[in-house]
């Protein structure tokens, strides 16, 4: 399902109240539920699900005894968003929980917890193997276990049900940061001249060989799949426990991992049903399901397969259990997704996906998707991507990585899979547009989207209580909304509220005015007077996004207003933001304003600040200016994302 608040408190199902009255031991009488997470892959590397991907045949052995979910999706494309989404089933948006990596964890409301602590609650085992990674303060008592040798087979009694997950870092995107030698020299399963490369990708022997020594990566991550159904068969217990396989979000080759596209949402998902509890699964085995699921929903589904009720306070619907009706599953057609901060690069991006149109909003559309991140870029085949598209080798579709988006797109998927052709102009979809437009605006008004606060404001009055800050605010965020939604309108016709907000007490207002002038750039020459004063506003925040505006049309050089508030700050998150604003006119080649780190004062050493530094002094890859860097699995001061 998409967002919105749960149906009330659900009761235990039927069948647990059938068993009780019968006097069977409740402990007893409930499945084992197991998750198997591979990291960072799409479900386009899959042949079960595509036929550019892998053959997996234990991952297909689960589809032939349990259900495939054609349309399962993260609600984010990036690790700690979208595990917290899973460990929550709430919209991370909503809680405060949307930025990778978190600059401060995000407290729960009182009346929620992480949904594994109420499976334990219910006499479940609750173990992890291990990856967390979690947005939010952990729930006490999540975890009977938590580590690399966490497993059900630890449990006190051989009788007690479990819940066990287990993260495979095999396809991670840490495994394609190999170097030039091993490009040379390790062969691949994949022959890369077969492989079926998507048409935003250029068509050099680099991207196939990476695109083949991914798919390699995907049967082993198969491999350890078949290793866990056999450990489950090893000990009886295979048909008394729901096996779980899906990837924790899109990924991994460039334009996936981090990116809203369907390459960084669309994940694998494939339910293995046992025999002694088939009754809770709404299609019979070996059967395949269209309807919409995602990761909001995977924790309820959990819950309602243990007979435990889902709290209100979770924003997903159960797809499993006695309770779900089948036509209900089928009719499943939408589904909301968010990106936001990924390590130090800003972008603020929400989708509505309904059947196969995709609606993208981009809330600072003048940021192009292939600004620079450090750990990104780490990746050969991100750095030959923006090579060609310096020395002007590439066709128009592989070009729009590293161009400006419009602030909305629309995709109609059963044409355009890979979301190249964008019909946001196109005149005959115009009624689409305004319809899907509506709806998300809607859904981001009933969250309320903490996002538009700067990242600095949730830092400082919101995290303690994120949801009811949400709340408290909820009129004002809507109005922000309104606001960020005059990107829409024809200058003219925006120029009376975005005066209007300039001059507004409230300093987020008078930063969405000066957002909304940078998306419209040249075309709102005529607002330069109305926005040039809060290149001196009191909020620093405000001064960025003016800079950003009037720098990117060349009216000042907007270094130093930038140098000025990272120097005057002693903040970590006012210092991401700026050093954001300087990333984007650093690489821009047609607004020449690259920064010299010797400007700026020291930032913290390990932080994500750091990462813009180290890439203005051109060390991002552990080498001095000038001298040929050799590619490091981990940079110094840099953890694994």
């Amino acid at each position: 399902m998409d967002s919105g608040k749960s149906p009330p408190m659900r009761f235990r199902s039927f069948f647990l109240l059938v068993l009780l009255a019968s006097g069977v031991s409740f402990a007893a009488e409930r499945p084992n539920i197991v998750w198997i997470v591979s990291e960072d892959n799409s479900k386009h590397y899959l042949k079960l699900f595509d036929e550019a991907g892998a053959e997996t045949p234990h991952i297909a052995s689960l589809a032939e005894h349990g259900i495939t979910f054609t349309r399962a999706f993260s609600n984010s494309p990036v690790c700690s968003v979208a595990r917290t989404t899973l460990a929550t089933g709430c919209l991370a948006p909503r809680i405060g929980t949307q930025f990778h990596r978190r600059s401060k964890l995000a407290e729960l409301p009182d009346e929620l917890k992480l949904f594994p602590a109420y499976l334990r609650e219910a006499g479940y085992y609750t173990t992890n193997n291990s990856k967390k990674d979690y947005n939010c303060v952990e729930t006490p008592g999540t975890w009977d276990e938590s580590s690399k040798s966490a497993t059900w087979r630890n449990r006190p009694e051989t009788d007690q049900p479990f819940f066990h997950m287990e993260s495979h870092g095999v396809t991670h995107e840490s495994s394609l940061h190999f170097s030039e030698s091993s490009y040379q020299n390790d062969k691949t399963e994949h022959d890369p001249a077969e492989v079926k490369l998507p048409p935003y990708f250029p068509d050099t022997p680099l991207f196939r060989y990476t695109y083949a020594r991914y798919l390699d990566n995907i049967q082993k991550a198969d491999d350890i799949v078949g290793a866990t159904v056999k450990k489950l068969e090893e000990d009886g217990l295979l048909e008394d426990t729901f096996i779980f396989y899906f990837g924790d979000h899109g990924g991994v080759l460039p334009r996936g991992k981090g990116y809203a596209y369907e390459s960084g949402l669309h994940v694998p998902l494939v339910v293995r049903i046992p025999e002694n509890w088939k009754q809770l699964a709404p299609l019979a085995p070996g059967a395949t399901t269209a309807g919409f699921v995602s990761f909001i929903d995977f924790g309820p589904t959990a819950l309602q397969l243990a007979g435990v009720a889902v709290p209100e306070g979770m924003d997903g619907s159960a797809f499993l259990g006695a309770d779900v009706d089948l036509a209900e599953l089928s009719q499943r057609d939408s589904v909301i997704g968010y990106a936001d901060r990924f390590d130090e690069k800003y972008e603020m991006i929400r989708t509505l996906r309904v059947g196969d149109w995709k609606y993208v909003r981009s809330f600072q559309p003048y940021y192009p998707d292939g600004m620079q991140n450090n750990y990104r870029y780490r990746m050969l085949a991100y750095r030959e991507w923006r090579e060609l598209f310096d020395q002007g080798k590439l066709g128009s579709d592989q070009r729009l990585f590293f161009e400006p988006k419009g602030p909305e797109m629309l995709f109609d998927l059963s044409t355009d899979p890979h979301e190249v052709n964008n019909l946001a102009d196109d005149a005959s979809q115009q009624a689409r547009l305004v319809v899907m437009r509506e709806q998300l605006t809607k859904k981001l008004k009933a969250m309320p989207d903490l996002s538009f606060f700067p990242e600095n404001v949730l830092y400082d009055d919101a995290m303690d209580d994120p949801v009811g800050f949400g709340q408290e605010h909820r009129e004002r965020i809507a109005k922000l909304i309104d606001l960020a939604n005059l990107m829409f309108l024809p200058v003219a016709d925006a120029r009376e509220k975005i005066e209007g907000a300039a001059i507004s007490e409230d300093p987020v207002e008078r930063y969405w005015a000066a957002t909304v002038c940078a998306s419209f750039g040249e075309r709102a020459a005529e607002l330069v007077g109305t926005i040039r004063p809060l290149l001196k506003d009191d909020d620093r925040m405000v001064r960025v996004r003016a800079a950003e505006f009037l720098g990117g049309i060349n009216k000042i050089d907007p270094r130093e207003v930038i140098i000025e508030v990272v120097n005057d700050s002693d903040h970590p998150v006012e210092h991401l933001i700026a050093l954001n604003a300087a990333a984007y006119f650093h690489e821009n080649s047609t607004m020449s304003y690259p920064l010299d780190p010797a400007n700026l004062k020291t930032v913290s050493p390990k932080s994500e600040a750091q990462r813009r530094v180290d890439y203005f002094a051109g060390e991002w890859l552990g080498k001095k200016p000038g001298k040929k860097a050799k590619p490091k699995n981990k940079a110094k001061g840099q953890g694994k994302d």
